[in-house]
């Protein structure tokens, strides 16, 4: 288990003067505990501790979070008890029988029916590293109309180029095919051409202080920003690949 006394004094002192939204350190040691545990009786008996300690700090992030993720999308949930995963892990579709994680995210995306993909910001914190980014290009057809849109340079997709280029600190991630598929286009977008998704990530798993003492808020908050018109074009290419699937109904 992380040696959470190496940043209790951080999250106590910065909690006591500037109110900051960081994670508690004995929470994250809890949260590894449950999962090495995987007991129905452990994690009942610790469910209170599990909540006040690891839950309730992400749904302060949330809160903290709502009014600068609203002016990038207005039509996010911002119901912490919406975004915020649950300890439980659902494990009928998987080998991994594990009753428990011992990572915890928020998400901020659009109200959706079960099971349907939509473009997302997220931040994680888990054993290993904390992180946060931008997601999307999940449906069918939706890169394919990336794809066009890239090989014409269209000013939605240059938008969302240049977004990225202003966020150095992250990384433009998303499962790639084992084969070039434009491999004439331009080598400055093949990276964006051979992706199965779209995401854009910042992460960290070394230096796990800034999520302690919350000094992280307001860097990820910026890099957000900067990153609105990459999101754009996520939604754009949800609803034009809705919008063909419709037309072929």
């Amino acid at each position: 288990i992380r040696d959470s006394n190496k940043y209790m004094h951080i999250y106590k002192e910065c909690f006591r003067r500037w109110n900051l939204p960081g994670f508690n350190p004995q929470g994250l040691d809890l949260l590894i505990e449950n999962r090495m545990m995987n007991s129905l009786e452990f994690y009942e008996e610790h469910k209170a501790q599990i909540k006040r300690l690891a839950i309730e700090p992400f749904y302060a992030l949330c809160e903290r979070m709502r009014d600068e993720m609203l002016l990038i999308d207005p039509l996010f949930v911002t119901v912490p008890s919406r975004m915020v995963s649950r300890v439980r892990r659902d494990t009928r579709y998987t080998k991994d029988k594990t009753r428990y994680r011992a990572n915890l995210w928020l998400l901020f995306r659009r109200a959706r029916t079960q099971y349907e993909e939509l473009p997302f910001f997220y931040m994680e914190l888990g054993p290993e590293s904390w992180k946060y980014g931008c997601w999307g290009g999940f449906g069918r057809g939706e890169m394919t109309i990336a794809r066009e849109l890239i090989l014409r340079e269209d000013k939605l997709f240059l938008d969302a180029y240049h977004a990225v280029q202003k966020v150095p600190d992250m990384i433009l991630q998303g499962e790639c095919y084992k084969r070039p598929k434009y491999p004439d286009a331009s080598v400055n977008y093949q990276r964006w051409l051979n992706r199965k998704q779209l995401g854009v990530d910042f992460i960290e798993t070394e230096n796990f202080a800034p999520v302690f003492n919350g000094s992280f808020v307001t860097p990820m908050l910026e890099n957000f920003q900067k990153l609105a018109p990459f999101y754009n074009f996520l939604c754009t290419l949800r609803d034009r690949a809705r919008a063909g699937q419709g037309d072929r109904l």
